[in-house]
């Protein structure tokens, strides 16, 4: 996902500027597990943010959970990978079509041609059409209009006399904005060869890894990982750490989701976003927060109300500031995530399921008050 000034997709938490381009910066590794890491990248300036990559190494290969959102990360990824063993990476898997999770994609496949791709059906179906039409805008407008402002603050900086303090900053801004946006104009689109529709069941070495859809969450095709001998849980954007992201998603079935994944037997969560999670609290709050604005929503609706009105009256409830709280640690900058990227954007889907069922279609992004 990403954001322009207009709020495209992510972010609005202030963010260091980076120093180089983000490919030329190598992903934090953090070891979750024996012969299990994440890697982290650092966010893209102001312009998006990369998902979690999870690797998963064994005697008979590797395999990888999500592949950045740049070829570069993946290949920075690659490269951390090819330090660690010099097996090959035999499967690679999409938890659902957010562009941060998989248009690096292609390194995998130009590096491991016998390579399996794995997704949920409607993934695969989501990422061959309706993905990229939904991304199109804001290559075509949204990223490029937004570059242009940044530029002119840029060249208006650098014309001062003397030039002001931020020019050289602001101009290295630009330059990482323009370097996001050609890796994503110049992306390979890189489909699943294998998908599933319940569960598949993979044995890498000794490894006995399941690949799990239990309902439309997130996305109509979400896809997780558990692994039940080392109780590593990797959960994709089905929980986020901290703030989740909400868009387009399914209240009923997000619920029945984070449910069944509770009663999974799990000593390590790794979620989508963020650092990984040693027990289970950010799962049962959200889990909490959903049950709570699906109830005061549907009551909210029901009363006649606004989705707007609904939103302002719920967050000032007690119960679910609390869950906020919890959440945010009650800071602004994120409670400022929490509002729109949670609470506005899962409400805007409640009032939708109270209409009837909702379709597989990627939703618009809600216009935030409105």
């Amino acid at each position: 996902m990403f954001s322009t000034v207009r709020g495209f997709l992510l972010l609005l938490l202030p963010l260091p500027l980076l120093a180089q381009a983000p490919a030329l910066t190598p992903p934090r590794k953090i070891q979750v597990a024996d012969g299990i890491y994440l890697f982290v990248t650092p966010p893209y300036s102001d312009v998006g943010l990369d998902g979690n990559s999870v690797v998963i190494l064994s005697e008979r290969g590797v395999l990888v959970f999500d592949a950045n959102g740049t070829p570069a990360a993946a290949s920075a990824v690659l490269g951390e990978i090819r330090k660690l063993t010099p097996k090959p990476v035999r499967y690679l898997v999409y938890s659902h079509w957010h562009w941060d999770h998989w248009y690096g994609a292609e390194v995998y496949r130009k590096a491991f041609p016998g390579i399996q791709i794995i997704s949920h059906e409607k993934t695969r179906e989501l990422m061959m059409g309706p993905a990229l039409a939904f991304n199109q805008p804001g290559l075509d407008t949204q990223l490029p209009e937004h570059i242009d402002y940044m530029a002119k603050l840029a060249a208006d900086a650098a014309a001062r006399k003397p030039p002001a303090d931020n020019a050289a900053t602001l101009q290295q801004h630009v330059s990482v904005d323009r370097w996001f946006l050609a890796q994503k104009r110049g992306v390979q689109h890189t489909f699943a060869n294998v998908t599933f529709t319940d569960s598949l069941i993979l044995h890498l070495g000794q490894r006995e890894i399941h690949v799990l859809h239990y309902d439309r969450a997130v996305t109509p095709g979400d896809a997780f990982l558990y692994l039940p001998n080392e109780k590593v849980l990797i959960t994709g954007d089905l929980l986020v750490n901290p703030i989740t992201f909400a868009l387009g998603c399914y209240p009923a079935g997000w619920v029945k989701t984070l449910e069944r994944m509770e009663a999974l037997e799990a000593n390590v969560i790794v979620p989508g976003h963020g650092e990984p999670l040693k027990d289970k609290t950010l799962l049962r709050t959200n889990l909490a927060l959903f049950r709570e604005l699906i109830q005061r929503g549907a009551d909210a609706k029901a009363r006649g109300l606004d989705v707007e009105k609904a939103r302002v009256e719920i967050e000032g409830q007690d119960s679910v500031r609390a869950l906020e709280v919890a959440i945010t640690g009650d800071d602004k900058s994120r409670n400022q995530l929490f509002d729109i990227y949670t609470v506005d954007w899962f409400l805007h889907r409640v009032y939708q399921q109270q209409e009837g069922p909702l379709s597989d279609e990627i939703a618009p992004i809600p216009v935030h008050g409105g």
